[in-house]
């Protein structure tokens, strides 16, 4: 009796061919403070909390810390804020202006949806027991994840036109959310 192999439906590959790699890398600091890589060693943003505490904090409880992208100068680019806690939503704001939205699907914590504006649509699913997650725009594009060395790392390949910045910080976001929670 044989078994039947499961239907590949990612992308043949050509697309990413021309696209962009990233690196999701989350630092060894009590606060947590990560980067994302652009080339090896070229640090495109940076990110961390504020206030700045543990993901386990009971202040917490009060009100959870925002998540603040900036740039590699110092200067805030992008800030995620709690929206809802149950179910749980997070807005982007930047510049005092909502741009995106993020929102968490799944009571696994391994589906979120992501909006932004004047962009397309995304589902980011994270499968369980597997090291491979996948992004996927209402325009059809995608983005795939590989989890490694560690869990405190995440490899990004993102097709031609769609290494958005929003897109690039709410990938951070749910990674630092996936890390810290997961």
């Amino acid at each position: 009796m044989t078994t039947q192999e499961a239907p590949n439906t990612f992308s043949d590959g050509t697309d990413f061919a021309q696209g962009h790699q990233y690196c999701f890398q989350i630092g060894s600091e009590t606060e947590w403070p990560g980067v994302i890589l652009s080339e090896p060693g070229v640090i495109r943003w940076r990110y961390t909390t504020d206030p700045k505490r543990e993901p386990w904090s009971a202040a917490n409880l009060l009100g959870k810390p925002h998540f603040v992208v900036t740039d590699a100068d110092g200067h805030e680019s992008l800030r995620v804020r709690r929206a809802k806690r149950f179910p749980p939503r997070f807005e982007m704001i930047e510049h005092g202006e909502t741009v995106g939205r993020i929102a968490l699907r799944s009571l696994l914590r391994n589906r979120y949806t992501l909006q932004f504006r004047d962009e397309p649509n995304w589902t980011f699913h994270m499968p369980l027991f597997t090291v491979y997650f996948r992004a996927e725009s209402t325009s059809g594009r995608e983005v795939l994840v590989r989890v490694g060395p560690s869990k405190k790392q995440w490899n990004l390949l993102a097709e031609p036109g769609t290494a958005s910045s929003y897109l690039l910080c709410a990938l951070a976001f749910i990674h630092r959310e996936w890390w810290a929670y997961g």
